[in-house]
C-alpha cells in the first residue's frame, strides 16, 4: 500500500500534532518544514552583535575603541525574524550539502570561519560567534564584499537594523575651532573624493585587526550611545581602510579620541607639536578656519670641512620650527625633554641605521680624519653616503692633494733593554725621505689591511708589497707571543728565529750586544772560536757529542734553555756531564750546583755516569723525602756540585726544592712532563734556576702540545700562551697539514732544540733489522675475537659523537680488543683457549736461546708477560722479569747482564727508560702500540753505543685484528714526529674520531 501526504486545506501547512512536536523539539528547521514555507531557498544572513567588552561594561563612558563585534550565520524563520535555525560556524559546510545553504553560500561562510581561525592571534572565537575586531587579514573585506552576489544579508542582532559596508576610507585628524575658539582634534575616516567625500567621526569606533585595516561604529551621537541599553538599536557601518593604521594612529584612537587645545596654547601646538604629529598621523583643516604651517621633512646633515690635510666631519639633525630650520647636534635624545625642538626618535634611529648599512665602520663620534683614513673617507665613503635618502652632504674648503712618495721606504728593526726580565722592547721604524713613520702607525695600518700609508705632507707609500705583508704577519705573531698583552711590543730572548726573520725583511737592524751575541752563537753550530772539551772529562766524545756539548755551553752562558733531543743511545748524558765539568772549571767558587731531575729508575745511572766521566765532581742523589731521609734539598745543594732527584721526590717536596738557587736544571727523560697540568710540571716550572735543559729522545709523543709543554719549561718566552700555540701551530699543522705553519714553527724552535738521529751520525753501529710477523689466529681464537669486536664496535660507535666525554670508555673497549688479540684468558680467565701469539713466540724463543742469543721480550700488558714467564718456567729457561711493580730492579738487570738469565721479559713502560742492555741482540714486541716513540725507546735499549752485534727486531701482529689498525695509526704518528723533528714530510693528526672509527673497522 502506498500513501501520500497532502497539505491541509487550512493553509497552515501542518496539523496540530506536527506543530506541537516541532515546538517540543525547538527545531526551527523542522518548524519551517511543517509550516510548509513556500520559499525554495531560505533567506540567509550574517548577523552582527555590537557589545561592550565584559571588562568595559562598567565604564561605558570611557574613550577609545570600546566595542566588540560578533558575527554569526543566521536564516529567516517562519515568523520573519532572523534565527540561528540550526546554523553555526561548524555546520556551515554540512548545510551546503543538506540544502539549507547553497554550495556557494556554504563556501563563503566557511572561508570567513577559516580566516578567523587561521589568522587570528586571539583564541576568542567559538562555534556560534567570531569577532570582527580580531581578524588580522584584510582579505576579510573582499569576502564581505561578495555577500550581495550570494544573497547574504547583513543584519544586526534582534533589532534588524541595517549594517552597511562603506567604500574604502582613509584616516585623518580634522582640526576645528569650537564655540570658545579652542582647537579640537577630531579623528575621522573619509570615504570618497571631492564633493562625494563623506567624513565620519571616530569618537566611538571599533578597530579591525592590528594595528588596524578597518573600523566599525554605530551611527549615533555620543549622548545617544551613553543612554542606550542596546547598542544594536543603531545602524552599523563598517569601513575598510585603504592603508593600514600606523601604531601611532591606533594609539590615538584608543587613548585620546577627543583632544582640545586651549585658545591661548594654539600657537605652541602649531609651532612645536603640529610638525611632529603631521609626520606620523596626518592633520587637516577641512573648513579652512585655521592656517596650518607648512611642514618640511627633517633631514640628517653631514658637513665635510677640509682643513689642510685634515678632513673634519660634523653630523647634525635639521628640523623645522616656526618656519625656520633648526639644527641639533648628533647626540642621544635628552631624557629631561629640554631640546629646543621635539625630535623624532624613530626617524633618527632609522636614519642612523641607513647610514651604518652603507658604511659599517663609520663612527659618528669621530670628527677628524687624516692620512689613510681621510683617503678612504673621500674615495670610498662619501660617494656611498650621498646615496642615502634624507641625508644632505655639505662640503666646504679645498680638498687636499695626495701623491705617491718619491723615495722608497726603508725599514729598520731594533731591540732595546726592557723592564721585564728576559724580554726586549722591539722597535720597527719606516723612513721615507725625511719622514719617519712611528711604528704604532705602521703596525696599525698593516693590521687593518690598509693599502697605503700616509706621510705628513700628504704623500703616501704602498703597503701592498710582499715584504710588508710578511712584516704584518711577523708583527702579529710577535704580539700574540707576548707574555702579557699591552701597547708596547716586546720580543723574548728565546724568540731568536722570529728576530732573524725580522732582520731579513729589514734594510737595517740595531740591537743590544747581548741579543746580537745570542743570535750569532746559536746560529753557528761550528763557531770560529770553538769551546774546548775539558781535560777533566774522562770520556772521548764523538764529533756530534762535541757539537752538543758546545751548544749546551752556549745556552747556559746566554742564560737560555733548550731541548737536547738526540736519538736513544747517542750519549746525551755524557754531553750534559761535559757541560757540568766546563762550567765548574771556569768559576768553581761562584758556580751554583746543578740539579738533575730524572725518573726514579734512572737516578742511580746518573750517579754512576757522573762518577765515571767526571770523578772530580761532587755528586749526591736524594734518597727519599726530606722528612724520611733527613736530608733537605738545601743541605744537598750546599755540599755538592751536582744534585740528583726523581720526579716523584720533586713533586712530594715541591716547596723545599724551590728554595735553593740552581745553576741549571736538567730534566732527564723530560717526556715525563709532557702534561702541563700535572703537579710535577708545575714543580719543575717553579724551580729557581738560570736555565733549564730538557733531555729526551721523544720530545713529541702524542701531539704538538707535548712539545709545547717542554718548551714552556726550557724556553718560556718562545710560546708563552698555550692557546695561541694551539691556534697558530697545533691545529693548522695536525688538522690541516699546513706546511707554512710547520715551517714557521720549526724555524722558531730550531735554536733551542738539538736533535741528531742514529742515521745522521757515524756511530758505526751494527745494523738493526726489523720484521713484522703476521700471526693467524686459531679458529676458536678468531670466533671469540670477532664476537667481542661486534659488541665493542656497536658500543663505541654510539659514544663517538661525544669523543672527549666518553674517551675513557672508548679506550677501555680498545684495550679489551687488544687483550683478546693476545690471549682470550686476559679478558675472561675461565676461557681455556691457547694464545695464537704465544704459540708463535715460543716457536722461535727456545731455538734462539739455544743458539746463545739474548732476547728481550716487550709487552704493554703485564698479564701477558706473566703468561710468557710461566711458559719459560715450564721449559726450564732462566729469565729476568721487569715491570713497574718490580722492587729489585737492579737485581733483575744484573742477572741478565751477567748471563744468569737468558731472556728478559720487560713491560714497555718500565723498560722505556734507564736501561742499557747491549748484551741483547733480539727484541720481540708482542703487541703494537700507536705511539711509535714508545717502541723505539724499548728497542734502543739494545741498539745503542756499545752494541757489537746486529739487532733483530720482531713485531708480532695478529692478522685481521685491531693490531693491524694500530700499526697503520702508528705510521701516521711517526710521520708527525718526523715532520716536526727531522724533515718536511706530510703527516696526519693525533688520535681523532676518525682514528677510532678506523680502529674498529671490519
Amino acid at each position: 500500500m502506498t500513501t501520500s501526504a497532502t497539505a491541509p486545506a487550512t493553509g497552515t501547512g501542518s496539523s496540530p500534532w506536527q506543530r506541537a512536536l516541532a515546538s517540543v523539539l525547538d527545531d526551527d528547521v523542522l518548524a519551517d518544514e511543517v509550516e510548509g514555507s513556500s520559499r525554495e531557498t531560505p533567506s540567509i544572513g550574517l548577523e552582527f552583535d555590537l557589545q561592550l567588552p565584559v571588562l568595559r561594561r562598567v565604564r561605558r563612558e570611557s574613550a577609545g575603541a570600546p566595542y566588540t563585534l560578533g558575527m554569526r550565520p543566521v536564516r529567516r524563520g517562519r515568523r520573519g525574524e532572523w534565527i540561528r535555525g540550526g546554523l553555526d560556524w561548524e555546520k556551515v559546510a554540512d548545510a551546503g550539502v543538506s540544502g539549507l545553504l547553497t554550495p556557494e553560500q556554504a563556501d563563503w561562510f566557511d572561508e570567513i570561519r577559516a580566516l578567523a581561525n587561521v589568522r587570528s592571534r586571539h583564541v576568542v572565537h567559538d562555534r556560534h560567534w567570531v569577532y570582527l575586531e580580531h581578524y588580522e587579514s584584510p582579505v576579510l573585506w573582499s569576502l564581505l564584499g561578495r555577500a550581495g552576489e550570494l544573497n547574504v544579508e547583513f543584519v544586526s542582532k534582534d533589532r534588524g537594523q541595517p549594517v552597511r559596508v562603506a567604500p574604502p576610507g582613509r584616516f585623518q585628524i580634522d582640526l576645528v575651532h569650537d564655540e570658545d575658539e579652542d582647537l579640537l582634534l577630531h579623528p575621522e575616516v573619509v570615504t570618497g573624493e571631492g564633493r562625494d567625500a563623506e567624513r565620519r567621526p571616530l569618537d566611538s569606533a571599533g578597530i579591525v585587526g592590528a594595528p588596524g585595516h578597518g573600523v566599525f561604529f554605530p551611527e549615533a551621537t555620543p549622548d545617544q550611545l551613553r543612554g542606550a541599553e542596546d547598542l544594536n538599536a543603531f545602524p552599523l557601518t563598517l569601513v575598510p581602510l585603504s592603508t593600514r593604521l600606523t601604531r601611532e594612529q591606533r594609539q590615538f584612537l584608543e587613548s585620546t579620541p577627543k583632544v582640545t587645545v586651549p585658545r591661548e596654547e594654539i600657537q605652541e601646538f602649531l609651532d612645536r607639536w603640529f610638525p611632529r604629529l603631521h609626520q606620523r598621523i596626518g592633520l587637516t583643516n577641512d573648513d579652512g578656519s585655521i592656517e596650518l604651517p607648512e611642514v618640511a621633512a627633517p633631514e640628517m646633515v653631514l658637513t665635510v670641512t677640509h682643513d689642510d690635510l685634515t678632513v673634519r666631519l660634523e653630523w647634525e639633525w635639521e628640523y623645522s620650527q616656526g618656519g625656520q630650520r633648526v639644527r641639533l647636534p648628533f647626540r642621544p635624545l635628552d631624557p629631561l625633554g629640554t631640546e629646543p625642538v621635539k625630535r623624532e626618535s624613530t626617524w633618527e634611529t632609522a636614519m642612523t641605521k641607513a647610514v651604518t648599512r652603507r658604511i659599517p665602520d663609520l663612527e659618528f663620534r669621530r670628527s677628524a680624519y687624516v692620512g689613510y683614513d681621510a683617503v678612504v673617507l673621500l674615495r670610498d665613503w662619501l660617494p656611498e653616503l650621498e646615496k642615502v635618502h634624507d641625508l644632505r652632504v655639505a662640503v666646504t674648503g679645498t680638498a687636499p692633494a695626495y701623491r705617491p712618495a718619491q723615495q722608497p721606504p726603508e725599514i729598520t728593526v731594533s731591540t732595546l733593554p726592557s723592564d721585564r726580565r728576559d724580554w726586549f722592547d722591539l722597535g720597527v721604524t719606516v723612513r721615507v725621505g725625511d719622514f719617519y713613520v712611528p711604528f704604532a702607525d705602521v703596525f696599525r695600518a698593516l693590521a687593518q689591511g690598509q693599502d697605503v700609508m700616509m706621510l705628513p705632507d700628504g704623500s703616501w707609500f704602498a703597503l701592498d708589497a710582499p715584504r710588508f705583508e710578511q712584516l704584518r704577519e711577523l708583527l702579529r705573531e710577535a704580539r700574540s707571543l707576548q707574555e702579557t698583552p699591552g701597547d708596547e711590543l716586546r720580543i723574548s730572548k728565546h724568540q731568536l728565529g722570529l728576530w732573524q726573520e725580522l732582520e731579513e725583511l729589514s734594510d737595517r737592524s740595531e740591537t743590544v750586544s747581548q741579543w746580537k751575541q745570542a743570535v750569532a752563537r746559536l746560529a753557528e753550530r761550528e763557531p770560529a772560536d770553538p769551546i774546548p772539551v775539558p781535560d777533566a772529562l774522562t770520556a772521548d766524545l764523538r764529533p756530534y757529542q762535541v757539537e752538543g756539548y758546545r751548544w749546551l755551553c752556549a745556552l747556559r752562558e746566554l742564560d737560555l734553555g733548550g731541548i737536547l733531543a738526540d736519538d736513544m743511545g747517542l750519549g746525551k748524558t755524557v754531553q750534559v756531564i761535559a757541560m757540568f765539568v766546563r762550567t765548574l772549571a771556569e768559576a768553581p767558587a761562584t758556580t751554583r750546583p746543578f740539579l738533575v731531575v730524572a725518573p726514579t729508575s734512572v737516578v742511580p745511572n746518573w750517579v754512576s755516569e757522573i762518577r765515571k766521566f767526571a770523578p772530580g765532581l761532587r755528586v749526591s742523589a736524594a734518597s727519599g723525602t726530606a722528612q724520611g731521609s733527613g736530608e733537605s734539598p738545601e743541605t744537598l745543594a750546599a755540599g755538592n756540585d751536582v744534585v740528583i732527584t726523581s720526579y716523584t721526590l720533586l713533586r712530594l717536596d715541591e716547596a723545599l726544592w724551590t728554595r735553593p738557587d740552581w745553576e741549571s736544571v736538567i730534566l732527564d727523560e723530560a717526556q715525563f712532563l709532557k702534561n702541563p697540568r700535572t703537579q710535577a710540571h708545575k714543580a719543575a716550572r717553579d724551580l729557581r734556576t738560570r736555565t733549564t735543559i730538557a733531555v729526551t729522545g721523544t720530545p713529541l709523543e702524542n701531539g704538538l702540545t707535548d712539545l709545547w709543554a717542554l718548551l714552556s719549561l726550557t724556553a718560556p718566552g718562545l710560546f708563552p700562551s698555550r692557546r695561541e700555540f694551539v691556534e697558530t701551530y697545533q691545529r693548522p699543522i695536525e688538522v690541516s697539514s699546513d706546511r707554512q705553519a710547520l715551517a714557521r714553527m720549526r724555524r722558531r724552535i730550531s735554536p733551542f732544540m738539538l736533535r741528531r738521529t742514529k742515521d745522521a751520525v757515524d756511530l758505526q753501529l751494527p745494523p738493526k733489522l726489523e720484521q713484522t710477523l703476521n700471526i693467524e689466529l686459531s679458529e676458536e681464537h678468531r670466533k671469540l675475537y670477532d664476537l667481542h669486536l661486534q659488541r665493542e664496535r656497536s658500543k663505541v660507535l654510539r659514544l663517538l659523537p661525544e669523543l672527549n666525554r666518553n674517551r675513557f670508555t672508548i679506550f677501555s673497549s680498545l684495550t679489551k680488543l687488544r687483550l683478546m688479540a693476545l690471549d682470550p684468558s686476559l679478558v675472561d680467565p675461565e676461557l681455556e683457549i691457547s694464545s695464537s701469539k704465544l704459540e708463535a713466540l715460543f716457536e722461535h724463543l727456545p731455538e734462539i736461546v739455544a743458539e746463545g742469543h739474548r732476547p728481550l721480550v716487550f709487552s704493554q700488558f703485564t698479564g701477558f708477560l706473566k703468561l710468557a714467564a710461566a711458559r719459560l718456567k715450564r721449559l726450564g729457561i732462566p729469565y729476568s722479569y721487569l715491570d713497574g711493580s718490580t722492587r729489585d730492579r737492579g737485581g733483575a738487570i744484573g742477572r741478565y747482564r751477567e748471563g744468569t738469565s737468558h731472556v728478559f721479559l720487560i713491560s714497555l713502560k718500565a723498560g722505556g727508560t734507564g736501561l742499557n742492555l747491549t748484551e741483547a741482540d733480539y727484541c720481540f714486541l708482542l703487541d703494537p702500540w700507536w705511539n711509535p716513540m714508545a717502541e723505539n725507546q724499548a728497542v734502543d735499549r739494545a741498539h745503542r753505543i756499545g752494541q757489537d752485534r746486529k739487532v733483530m727486531v720482531y713485531r708480532l701482529v695478529a692478522s685481521g685484528t685491531i693490531e693491524e689498525k694500530v700499526m697503520e695509526l702508528k705510521h701516521r704518528k711517526a710521520r708527525l714526529f718526523d715532520s716536526v723533528m727531522d724533515d718536511d714530510g706530510t703527516f696526519s693528526s693525533a688520535l681523532t674520531e676518525q682514528d677510532v672509527m678506523d680502529l674498529f673497522a671490519g
